[in-house]
């Protein structure tokens, strides 16, 4: 056994296997190779099949599909094969993309109604979610808070948390965000009644932010959620805002939610900033004002690059 596989294989979940038997390919010995391009070839058999149906397919000997088991780290072939269906059930879509990219690549024209279509039909369905949200208290409630946190962990939750606190400092509201999950929890120690948090989180589950939201509500912070309804952090928080979204087959396509999630901060900034009310323009002004000297937009042009 090579160190190297044994030391990747205590790692439990996070072992990609795919990647690892990939990397043998025209390595080892011709009967290992015909084993691995079985393997790859239909990994609903090899999780599924025994250990002589595997051998039988690849044209292989039993021992040979032993010693490739044992070869990457694992303690017999049983082992490997639940390492297997992991990495099925984890990127299986990835693994059969190309089965469904059969035409080939889109025309320029394709992608464009492809990415905007798609960014409409997040738009409408969040505004659907939205309907019957309380968005005037939701926004008094940020508007007076003597500190508004906002939390998210991962690509979509964490860029929404930077992007509402860079829309609340305008409003003169005292923001932060954070996406590193000690400061999270550190954070959340220090708030106080008057406190309020924003929590994002697609799936509801991000581990840091539930904590973070733990501790907040120990001492009297008022939690936001912006997550999905019926969620671990939906049931956490004392508001919810509920995040709906529905993505499509293409893989290739970045996430549309990503449209929604941004469509959510903006409706809190502009909560937030309608419950202030007419006091807010003199701060948008002042932010405006001091970026006149070094960029030379015009009055209509957005605050800030």
């Amino acid at each position: 056994m090579r160190r190297s596989d044994a030391t990747i294989v205590d790692d439990g979940r996070r072992i990609d296997i795919i990647a690892r038997l990939r990397s043998r390919l025209g390595k080892g010995h011709r009967a290992e190779a015909q084993l691995i391009e079985c393997i790859l070839a239909d990994l609903h058999f090899a999780t599924t099949a025994a250990i002589g149906g595997i051998a039988r397919r690849a044209q292989v000997s039993e021992p040979t599909v032993t010693r490739l088991a044992r070869s990457l780290g694992f303690h017999n072939t049983r082992d490997m094969k639940v390492h297997l269906a992991q990495a099925l059930a984890t990127g299986g879509a990835y693994l059969r993309a190309h089965e469904s990219n059969s035409e080939g690549q889109h025309s320029s024209n394709q992608v464009v109604a492809t990415i905007c279509g798609r960014a409409h039909a997040a738009l409408d369905l969040m505004s659907v979610a939205l309907a019957q949200l309380d968005l005037t208290a939701l926004g008094e409630l940020i508007a007076g808070a003597s500190r508004v946190i906002c939390y998210g962990t991962g690509g979509n939750s964490s860029m929404a948390a930077a992007e509402l606190q860079n829309r609340l400092f305008r409003l003169g509201l005292n923001s932060n965000a954070y996406a590193d999950p000690q400061l999270q929890s550190m954070s959340a120690s220090v708030v106080d009644g008057r406190s309020v948090i924003v929590a994002f989180s697609t799936s509801g589950r991000a581990r840091s932010v539930l904590e973070a939201v733990a501790v907040a509500r120990q001492y009297d912070a008022v939690c936001i959620g912006v997550t999905a309804p019926d969620s671990p952090l939906a049931r956490a928080v004392q508001h919810l805002v509920p995040f709906v979204f529905e993505e499509d087959q293409n893989l290739y396509k970045p996430s549309s939610s990503r449209f929604a999630m941004l469509a959510v901060v903006d409706i809190l900034a502009m909560a937030a900033a309608e419950a202030i009310g007419p006091d807010v323009l003199e701060l948008l002004r002042r932010v405006r004002q001091s970026l006149a000297a070094i960029r030379s937009d015009g009055p209509m042009q957005p605050i800030g690059d």
